[in-house]
């Protein structure tokens, strides 16, 4: 069980409902799931391959990356790519009811790409968060810092870190045989690695959680003061305010709940104190395989948000679609709702700054 990786990979018991558990504590597993599982996980690869190659291919082969946040979503939509690219060995577990049938490379490679990808899509979001925070609340300050080099920079930083903190799960990565059966999990019982995957869990996901949340509750509440001021009549910023909204509620509800399910089970995970908390564990490892559905489908859940929030985008992907369409049908501008409402801040900031200096020369 690998608090790195998502539901069905993390928590791969075998389905003899016995292992991890105590003899008294048995593990209760959601019936159906060897049909729903591979299902879904199926619509979720192909629907999230075909949506970030186009993103992808939009923004890199027919903008060329006009706008600065860009670098982060093509960052992201290749974290998501290289985590659905893993699913199909994960169906072929979920039919064959948790044997693995893939050895051990494919074992240990395909956790660690997941290990990765949780840990750069996290990072690359509070990137974003921290991104449009400078953006919107220090317009004039941000304005030295927010550079296409530095965020290029800033996000091979997160890919090396994520890379580093996916080592862990090649170690305790493993293949197991119970029954001559074939399993692919978590080998690693001891109590320093479990307090090591509490550590990793609580830093490499609630607090970039918390990071990001306050982000989005000071961008909200800016843009909400800039709204009662400029009128109830400005649709750009009520977009605005719309697009951000949506892009932080699908993170918080995709991922949250199976993280706090998941932060609940290792912490009653311990030998002492399963006999104890046997109903607790159990509760939170049903909880982690009803939310860990949603935790997979975020990772195609962005092209779409993208596609029907973000002009920009929109307009680049169909662009990327239909190559023969005309630019003037479709549009080239990289002015967007969001570059608009930058700049009626950074120059509501100006005027902000020029009237405490008149009022500083005033009161001297």
């Amino acid at each position: 069980r690998d608090p790195y990786l998502t539901p069905t990979i993390s928590d791969d018991y075998p389905y003899n409902g016995t292992e991890g558990f105590e003899d008294n504590c048995t593990a209760v597993e959601l019936p159906h799931r060897d049909i729903f599982l591979p299902v879904l996980y199926s619509i979720v690869f192909i629907v999230g391959i075909v949506g970030n190659i186009l993103l992808i291919g939009s923004l890199i082969f027919k903008r060329h990356i006009q706008r600065q946040i860009d670098i982060f979503i093509i960052n992201l939509a290749f974290s998501d790519s290289a985590f659905l690219i893993t699913l199909p060995f994960w169906v072929d577990k979920e039919i064959y009811s948790g044997l693995w049938r893939s050895g051990t490379f494919f074992c240990k490679g395909s956790s660690y790409i997941i290990s990765v990808s949780m840990h750069c899509s996290i990072f690359l979001l509070t990137g974003m968060s921290v991104d449009r925070y400078l953006a919107i609340l220090y317009p004039l300050v941000a304005r030295r810092f927010r550079t296409k080099q530095h965020s290029i920079r800033f996000c091979i930083c997160i890919w090396i870190l994520s890379c580093l903190l996916g080592l862990p799960t090649l170690r305790s990565r493993d293949l197991q045989i119970y029954s001559d059966d074939t399993y692919c999990m978590d080998t690693t019982t001891v109590f320093t690695h479990k307090i090591e995957s509490l550590l990793m869990l609580f830093f490499g996901f609630f607090v970039p959680l918390l990071s990001i949340l306050t982000c989005y509750y000071s961008i909200i509440k800016k843009l909400c003061q800039h709204y009662q001021r400029t009128g109830p009549h400005d649709k750009k910023l009520r977009k605005s305010i719309k697009i951000v909204f949506i892009v932080v509620s699908a993170f918080v509800f995709s991922w949250t709940p199976f993280n706090i399910f998941k932060f609940i089970f290792l912490v009653f995970d311990f030998e002492e104190l399963q006999p104890h908390f046997c109903f607790i564990s159990n509760i939170a490892y049903v909880g982690m395989q009803l939310c860990g559905p949603f935790a997979f489908a975020h990772s195609c859940a962005n092209p779409l948000i993208y596609f029907f929030f973000d002009d920009y985008i929109r307009k680049s992907m169909l662009l990327c679609i239909h190559p023969c369409t005309k630019a003037s049908n479709i549009g080239t501008s990289s002015d967007t709702t969001d570059s608009r409402l930058i700049y009626s801040l950074t120059a509501l900031a100006h005027g902000e700054d020029a009237s405490r200096r008149r009022n500083r020369s005033v009161s001297l």
